[in-house]
């Protein structure tokens, strides 16, 4: 049935390519009962239409459930519609992100100024704030060179 209603969310879309995919989770108590959703939309006009998703028994998506809602999309609608997929900072990891990589999937992840990350073209660990420190509080700059956080 998911499919059936991503397939349909999907053809009524006016755009089919260069899409951008959000990933997050939501979470909703029902009594005693936390219900947690890991969610896969398409952005279109600033807002996220829930394409597909993952019910989880716990707070948060690993790398391998991420890996495999991506990999529930490319087989539906194919790698070639993707523009870029963006997330909160919750969702890194290794695994992950070289998963996007290899996939030469572009991505915009948002990262909190206190991660450590390694510059493997300077061949130096420094913090995420000195990477941004000439830019404004609030203003959203992509960075297009790979890092690895946390190192």
């Amino acid at each position: 049935m998911q499919t059936f209603i991503a397939r349909l969310v999907f053809n009524l879309l006016p755009k089919q390519v260069k899409l951008i995919l959000s990933i997050d989770r939501i979470n909703w108590k029902f009594g005693q009962t936390n219900i947690n959703i890991f969610m896969l939309g398409i952005v279109y006009k600033a807002v996220a239409f829930p394409l597909l998703f993952t019910m989880l028994g716990k707070r948060n998506s690993n790398s391998e459930e991420r890996i495999d809602l991506i990999n529930r999309f490319i087989c539906l609608f194919g790698k070639q519609v993707i523009e870029s997929v963006v997330a909160d900072r919750e969702f890194v990891g290794e695994q992950w992100l070289e998963f996007l990589n290899r996939e030469n999937i572009r991505y915009y992840i948002w990262i909190r100024n206190n991660f450590k990350v390694f510059l493997p073209y300077k061949d130096k660990i420094i913090r995420a704030s000195h990477l941004f420190a000439r830019f404004k509080a609030n203003e959203i700059v992509p960075y297009n060179k790979i890092v690895k956080i946390n190192e």
